[in-house]
């Protein structure tokens, strides 16, 4: 996710928050990076923050609960092993949510500032609650860069109140859907390709052209018959 100065902050916070927590996290085109502009970074993280204080954590069937035990305690381990070794590297937890005494691996909603390339969080899926934010110079080019720098390519969303400025960035990001002031997986027309880039899979369904990769093509190659002479 890249937030530019120029962005409605208040919606980008909201799908900071939203996209990188849902279903703890756990979905394969959740947001694990965001890169907001840093003249904006104070008043951005403040805003997720607040937004991140509503994601409780606890037992699925009770109202107040928006984020449920992890899949397994493994999956619960190894988000811990990211956060604590981004701590460790100079990252800043903003929040962390409190862990409820029911029974499960749960994991609570955590914001994470500060982060940088090298650390673990920041190059390998997380696939937790966590929503993790890095700060750029603002410029386009820098911001193609960092989101580039990733062996992933599933989704990205760009937030820039220009328009022609959030196309040109969204272009040169390589993944496979691009979301411009929204979250793609929530937006995108059924007719479009969902497809992965470099190390998110092979292939891809939606539309047309991926329908047709559940169906096998089939080559049959006529010779006509001599025509006989009397």
């Amino acid at each position: 996710m890249v937030v530019f100065s120029d962005a409605d902050l208040d919606k980008a916070a909201e799908d900071a928050v939203t996209y990188s927590l849902f279903n703890c996290g756990q979905v394969c085109c959740s947001i694990e990076r965001v890169y907001v502009d840093e003249s904006v970074k104070s008043a951005f993280e403040e805003k997720v923050v607040a937004a991140a204080k509503s994601w409780q954590a606890g037992n699925g069937l009770e109202a107040t609960s928006k984020i449920g035990p992890m899949v397994s305690s493994m999956q619960r381990d190894v988000v811990q092993r990211h956060v604590e070794e981004a701590v460790s590297s100079g990252a800043k937890v903003l929040h962390r949510g409190e862990v409820p005494e029911a029974t499960g691996n749960f994991y609570p909603a955590t914001v994470v500032s500060s982060v940088t390339q090298e650390m673990t969080i920041q190059h390998e899926e997380t696939f937790g609650p966590i929503v993790c934010i890095s700060s750029f110079n603002g410029c386009e080019e820098e911001a193609v860069r960092l989101s580039n720098e990733s062996q992933f390519g599933l989704t990205a969303c760009v937030y820039s109140n220009d328009i022609a400025k959030a196309k040109r960035v969204s272009r040169l990001i390589k993944a496979g859907q691009v979301g411009i002031n929204n979250y793609p997986m929530m937006t995108a027309d059924p007719s479009c390709p969902w497809a992965g880039h470099k190390g998110s899979g092979f292939g891809y369904h939606s539309g047309p052209d991926g329908w047709r990769q559940f169906s096998m093509p089939q080559s049959i190659i006529l010779t006509e018959p001599a025509e006989e002479k009397c």
